[in-house]
This record gives C-alpha cells, sequence and structure tokens, in this order.
C-alpha cells in the first residue's frame, strides 16, 4: 500500500492530476521489490491492488475517463516491455497477442488483411547463366 492518504477512487485521482504521480510511486516500488527479491513485475492488477482497488474500480475509470486508463495501460505497457524480469518468449509472446502478430481478426479479414501473397516465377533464373 502506499505511504501516503490514497484517493477515495481511481477516478478522483485522475480527475484531480495525481494519478500520473500514484503510477510513478507503484513504478517505484516495483524497482525496489525486484533490486531486493529479483522480480516485482509492474501491471495493471498489482497496480490496483497496491492502491487497495479491485478491478472493478479500473472499470469505472474506464467508463469515466477513457484517457486516463489509456493513459495507465500506456505506461504499464511500456514498463513491461523495458523491464529486465521479462524474457524475449514473454515479450514476444505479448506482442503477439497485443499486437496480433501471426493471427487472422475474429469476424472475418479486414480491408489491410490481404491474405496470402504467393509469388510464382515461371522463369527459370538458372538457364540465363552467370
Amino acid at each position: 500500500m502506499p505511504k501516503k492518504k490514497i484517493p477515495e477512487s481511481l477516478e478522483h485521482a485522475a480527475e484531480s492530476g495525481r494519478l500520473p504521480k500514484l503510477i510513478g510511486r507503484y513504478l517505484k516500488f516495483c524497482r525496489k521489490a525486484e533490486e531486493k527479491k529479483g522480480g516485482r513485475f509492474p501491471n495493471l492488477a498489482g497496480f490496483c491492488r497496491w492502491m487497495g482497488y479491485g478491478m472493478e474500480s479500473l472499470e469505472n475509470l474506464r467508463l469515466s475517463n477513457p484517457e486516463a486508463v489509456d493513459y495507465l495501460i500506456t505506461v504499464m505497457e511500456d514498463e513491461a516491455l523495458n523491464s529486465p524480469i521479462l524474457s524475449p518468449t514473454v515479450v514476444g509472446a505479448y506482442l503477439k497477442r497485443r499486437l496480433s502478430y501471426g493471427e487472422k481478426q475474429a469476424g472475418g479479414s479486414s480491408s489491410a488483411d490481404c491474405g496470402e501473397v504467393r509469388l510464382v516465377f515461371e522463369h527459370d533464373i538458372a538457364e540465363d547463366g552467370e
């Protein structure tokens, strides 16, 4: 838990402009634990727990202030991707899920999905010589 009194809600923290400072304090907490124990991975659930809230508080913030949640998610994602705790395998899996690398979107193809490209050459380049 934070050393100072926490606001009544995540919404209040966002409205009062205290959310970035609280996120910074949580990240500092994670770094200290990382130095001592070798592992405290910053994440949204951990932030809510550290604040003394459940994930429902985050959902309430999402409804009342989506920009604040976007900021919070962005900070956590940046911290996660730059964390020395994560292996390249975990980062790769995360990027695949978060950015949909290698997966087709559910419900059909999007305008950006052109399908598979297959190149066929009828000319044998070995016949051209050197």
